[in-house]
């Protein structure tokens, strides 16, 4: 072999090193230090006395960073942004910061340290690492819990207003969003659609913060936001569900579980839309996080699913698939369906 690396020997060396660029990412994010940035280039030791790491190995921190564009450094030894690195402020909307925070939870690492068990057996290998299942671990600590809600909205917040110009939400007089999180989705929707009558329902911690965010954005009298488990009851009466980045999140079973409440809940003539990614063999799924299959698999069994695994999952709910909708310049589609 030549002194000259082939190109995809380079490729494997990158990938082999990627848990310890995303260990090396957890610390600026934890440690602000994109924001420490903002005002100009900094020395190390300027970013010592902000971080409290000491200079001399913040310095080496940065370098490797810099050397995959993270940040840049200055000919005079300074550390600036780039807009790699824009994205891990706290102070910018989309912001990854959170979202690094979680895929770098301890709990999290640990269900990915178990992932030739969860291959084996197909079940969750954050609750076997953990003895205690993700959502669970999630809702323990509210600070957790505002982590990931965060992270959801840094990385699916910019899908909202694709969404809703990609599909016409305006043929319904309601819509309800099952899962809707702090209500970021329905927030967009409403707004395109000023004639649509909303609501959200969520577990009782995201309901109160999907209460809040809604006042503020002017939507309390567009949208009502109800507390309570889509595994016990969702309400009734919509002409359109929407679950939205919800599905992925659990086995078969389960999901037909949500679905079938929602089957139950609507008009005769209502609709229900699952937002996800759906996966074509052969063709990139688009997202940003690629393996996002594989994470659902570790931390909570789920999966993403081809279209005709949703038409059996519908199927299986009382359900038809009538057809999916692609959102232009998004990842996601619409797969829309009625009563069987």
């Amino acid at each position: 072999m030549s002194n000259s690396r082939p190109q995809a020997y380079q490729r494997l060396a990158e990938l082999l090193i990627g848990s310890r660029i995303a260990m090396a990412l957890r610390v600026v994010a934890e440690h602000q230090i994109a924001d420490h940035l903002v005002t100009g280039p900094q020395t190390a030791e300027a970013l010592s006395s902000a971080t409290g790491i000491p200079a001399s190995t913040l310095r080496r921190l940065m370098r490797g960073l810099a050397d995959i564009g993270v940040f840049a450094e200055t000919a005079e030894g300074r550390f600036v942004n780039t807009d790699v690195s824009e994205y891990i402020r706290s102070d910018v909307t989309p912001s990854l910061r959170e979202m690094i925070l979680f895929l770098n939870d301890d709990a999290v690492l640990q269900g990915w340290q178990h992932l030739p068990t969860a291959l084996q057996s197909g079940a969750p290998s954050f609750t076997a690492a953990n003895e205690v299942a993700f959502f669970d671990y999630i809702a323990a600590d509210p600070q957790r819990s505002a982590t990931v809600g965060k992270a959801m909205a840094g990385i699916y917040g910019p899908e909202g207003p694709k969404i809703a110009v990609g599909y016409p939400f305006g043929q319904f007089a309601t819509l309800i969003d099952i899962g809707g999180g702090q209500g970021h989705i329905i927030a967009e929707i409403l707004r395109q659609h000023p004639a649509l009558q909303g609501a959200l329902l969520d577990l009782p911690p995201t309901a109160d913060v999907a209460r809040y965010f809604l006042a503020g954005q002017g939507l309390s009298h567009r949208c009502d936001v109800f507390a309570g488990d889509f595994f016990v009851t969702v309400p009734a009466g919509y002409d359109a569900y929407m679950i939205k980045s919800v599905l992925h999140d659990w086995d078969d079973s389960h999901a037909v579980q949500i679905l079938h409440k929602c089957r139950d809940a609507m008009p005769s003539h209502g609709r229900v839309l699952v937002i996800e990614i759906v996966v074509y063999p052969g063709k990139p799924m688009g997202h940003p996080h690629p393996m996002i299959d594989l994470e659902m698999l570790v931390l909570t069994g789920g999966k993403e699913r081809t279209e005709h695994e949703f038409a059996t999952l519908l199927r299986s709910a009382g359900l038809t698939l009538e057809k999916v909708t692609p959102i232009p310049g998004s990842f996601f589609s619409v797969v829309e369906a009625a009563s069987a």
